[in-house]
Formats: structure tokens, sequence, C-alpha cells
């Protein structure tokens, strides 16, 4: 089985190496690594050159476009069975691809393998382990209820199913994982979950997603209702009533849980904005709490926030 790993480059020349290293250093040797250096200001090329030294690391350069192109940059250059995407400031455990080559030669076509991860700092040190679920086939109102559902990394996708289905990111975005990765999950057929922590996540203070600036959180929250509103029209045939409201829940649930981060001054003007596209209509109702969440953000939105009732449905919970 072999494996295609993209890694988009952007300025991180304190974190590629280690990246690079784990990938490198792996136990299973079948594998491509694709390296698409986004338009770096940095010194990555320097270091980079050394790993191409294996034919098995391909550097690509080209004008800046964001992580979203880059991932799509990355893929068109793909030639494995299974699709894997890694950021450049994380890395991975040693035996990463074999643990996923023995579960896809015991389970014949799978389109997608959700993974484990483990948040780190800068220095490597333990922050905490993600929760997750036993080993085995799964489905999308299992893999909703994680903390961490939406990363891109934190999945390994059958690159025929990604091809077929014509995935790609929105580029230009932030939170761009949470513009495929519920779409990819409700097209896939065949998922596993494999209850192993194969991925390190580190936590850095200057990261795109770390960022608290007021006009950061104004591009996160645009780009979320851009996302939202192409997520929320797709048709998904074939899947049950039940499928269908947990993910527009969900989509509804991150939406109101990113407009908690935003300033005061903000709100106002977002919650105008999610109740003319009218998320409230998608929440779950089906047990007595969530029909009284559901009447409290319809129409007790201020003492919604104010009362901090929010952080019960924020979009990671299991309380969709």
């Amino acid at each position: 089985m072999k494996f295609s790993i993209v890694i988009p480059v952007y300025n991180v020349e304190k974190y590629i190496k280690k990246c690079l290293d784990s990938v490198k250093e792996q136990s299973y040797d079948n594998y491509e690594v694709i390296i698409v250096d986004d338009g770096s200001k940095q010194n990555e090329s320097i270091i980079i050159k050394d790993y191409i030294k294996d034919n098995r690391f391909k550097y690509y350069k080209k004008t800046n476009g964001g992580l979203s192109d880059a991932r799509n940059y990355g893929v068109k250059y793909a030639t494995g069975d299974y699709l894997i995407f890694i950021d450049s400031d994380d890395y991975v455990d040693k035996d990463y691809l074999s643990k996923l080559n023995e579960v896809i030669i015991k389970n014949k076509n799978i389109d997608v393998i959700k993974t484990k991860l483990v948040l780190v700092d800068e220095l490597d040190n333990i922050i905490r382990y993600e929760n997750g679920l036993e080993d085995g086939i799964v489905t999308f109102n299992d893999l909703v209820k994680l903390e961490f559902f939406e990363p891109a990394w934190s999945y390994v996708y059958n690159l025929n199913f990604w091809n077929k289905n014509k995935f790609k990111y929105m580029k230009g975005m932030i939170h761009e994982d949470f513009g495929l990765t519920p779409e990819i999950l409700m097209k896939a057929k065949k998922i596993y979950y494999l209850n192993e922590y194969c991925y390190y996540y580190v936590q850095r203070k200057n990261s795109i997603m770390s960022s608290d600036s007021t006009q950061q959180k104004i591009k996160k929250m645009n780009d979320m209702i851009t996302q939202y509103e192409r997520l929320i029209k797709i048709k998904y045939i074939g899947l049950d009533d039940l499928t269908i409201k947990n993910y527009k829940s969900f989509l509804s649930n991150a939406l109101i849980y990113k407009l908690r981060t935003l300033p005061k001054e903000l709100k106002k003007k977002y919650k105008k904005k999610l109740s003319e596209i009218r998320i409230c209509e998608n929440l779950l109702d089906d047990t007595l709490k969530r029909k009284l969440k559901k009447i409290v953000v319809s129409f007790y939105i201020n003492y919604f926030w104010k009362r901090g009732v929010v952080d019960e449905i924020k979009c990671h919970s299991t309380s969709l």
C-alpha cells in the first residue's frame, strides 16, 4: 500500500525539520512526500534540499495562495493509494504508516480512516491526549461527537474516493477544514476509527489558529459563514434522517460557538447575520434539554450569551 503525504510549507523554518524527520523515520517505507512551498519567506528550502535527495521526497514551489490552495496543489501530484495531510509544524509517530497499512489490509474498501492525536507544546511537552472511540467501523454520527472532528490532518483518505468526488478546499479560507471535512465524511461509505495516537499537534503561540486579533476573528467568522452556506445546500443521497439532522446541527453549532469568540461590538452584527441564514432551524430538538436550548438561542439570544449557555453546545461537543 502506497501513501501520498502532502505537507504545505509556509514560514515554518523552526519546525519543518522535525516534521520531515518524523516522516523519513517511518517504520513503513512505501510512501511519497509532496512538499508544497507556498511562497514561504523563510529558509525552509535550505533544510528541504537535504530531504529531496531521497527520491520519495518531492519539492514544489508556488506563489502564495494559502493553506487550502497548497493542499489542493499537492493532491494533484499524489500517486498513492491513500492520501495524508500533515501540517509542517506538526509531526507523526514513527509507526503511523505501518499501523494504517495493517488496518487497510484487514479492512477492504475503506474510504476514510480517523486517527487520534496528542497535543504538545513547542518543547514537545505533552499537554493532553485526545479522547476517542474503539477500533472499528464508525459513522458520521460517531465522529461528530469527537473534539477534533474537523482537521484535515486527523484523517487518511482513499485517493480514488477523493478524486472521484473532486474534493477541494475553498481557496483563501481560514477554517478550511470546516468547509470540507463534513462533506467528505457524509459521502464516505466506509470509515474506520483507529484507536492509536499517531499525530502530534503542536500548539504554537503565533499560528494562524491562535491569532486573536479582531481582524483575524472577523475573517474566521466570514469564512465559516461562506462555507456553511455551501455545505448546508449539499444534497446527500441515501442517508437517514438522523444523520442529516446531526450534520446540519453540527454546522449551525459551529457558527454559534465561533460567534462567542467575537468582541462584544461585533456580536450584534453577526447575530443578525446568523439569524438571516436561519441557523437555529437546524439545531436538534429531540430531547427536552435541546428543545430548551433551541428556544433560548432563537428568542433570547442576549441572555444566552450573558449566561454562557453556549458552552454546552460548542461545535465539538457531544451535545449537538
